[in-house]
Order: structure tokens, then C-alpha cells, then sequence
């Protein structure tokens, strides 16, 4: 939520701005102000919209990351990717099987992969206590 204000503050500064230079040249009808601030509100808008679902996905992102570091198995397209068969390549947000394993040289996207299920209760509390750190940022 901090990054959506910072991005709100900056793009209200900038629409200040913006309406201090217009008034003091003269340029522009008050017409052609109110189109081009509107217009800037409507991509400010956008930006806002953009970054919430970019901030959701790489939350969700995080979450798979942890659950795969600390030895839980994701759930990939139908294949289950672990910490014995896979590497995960941070750089990409993608697995790679490991040599002389049987998924060799297999790529995964990250964003193909959902946890999971444990049986154990005792990891469902502590994958729900991780998203919930993740949802307090």
C-alpha cells in the first residue's frame, strides 16, 4: 500500500507542476489545461492500477520462492518441482532440473507453479504465517 501513496504523491506533485508552469506561460486555453490534466490523471490511474497487480504478483512470486527454499514442493504444469530434482534461477524466476537427475536441463517458469497441499498441519500454519508477513508489506 506505501508504494501506491508514493506513486499517488509523486504523480500529484507532478500534476502541480504541471499546472504552475501551464498557468504562468499562458500557452494553453483553460480548455486545452483541464483536457491534458484530465489526461494525466487517467495514465496517473493506470500506473496505479499497474503497479497494484504487479505488486500482487510478485508477493505471490515471493511466497513460491520460500515455500521451494525451504523444501516444499510446487506444483508446475502437472510436474512437481523440488529441491532434489530442481535449481531455482532467481535472475529468471525459473527452475532448472539438475544434472545427472531425471528432469535434466528441464525449464520451468515460476509463474506456471502454485504450492502444493501438505498433509501436515504443522507447514499449513507456517506457509499461512508466511503469506501473512508478505500481506503486512
Amino acid at each position: 500500500m506505501s508504494a501506491l501513496f508514493g506513486i499517488f504523491l509523486v504523480l500529484f506533485l507532478a500534476l502541480l507542476i504541471l499546472y504552475f508552469v501551464l498557468r504562468d506561460f499562458g500557452v494553453f486555453t483553460r480548455k486545452q489545461k483541464i483536457i491534458c490534466i484530465a489526461g494525466l490523471v487517467i495514465l496517473g490511474i493506470f500506473i496505479m492500477i499497474y503497479s497494484y497487480f504487479q505488486s500482487r504478483s510478485d508477493k505471490n512470486d515471493m511466497i513460491l520462492q520460500a515455500t521451494f527454499l525451504r523444501g516444499g514442493s510446487l506444483d508446475c504444469d502437472d510436474v512437481i518441482v523440488n529441491k532434489e530434482n530442481f535449481n531455482l534461477v532467481t535472475g529468471t524466476l525459473s527452475f532448472i532440473g539438475k544434472k545427472n537427475g531425471p528432469m535434466n536441463n528441464i525449464i520451468i517458469s515460476l509463474d506456471k507453479c502454485r504450492i502444493v497441499p501438505q498433509d501436515n498441519g504443522d507447514e499449513e500454519s507456517n506457509s499461512r504465517t508466511l503469506e501473512e508477513e508478505l500481506q503486512r508489506d
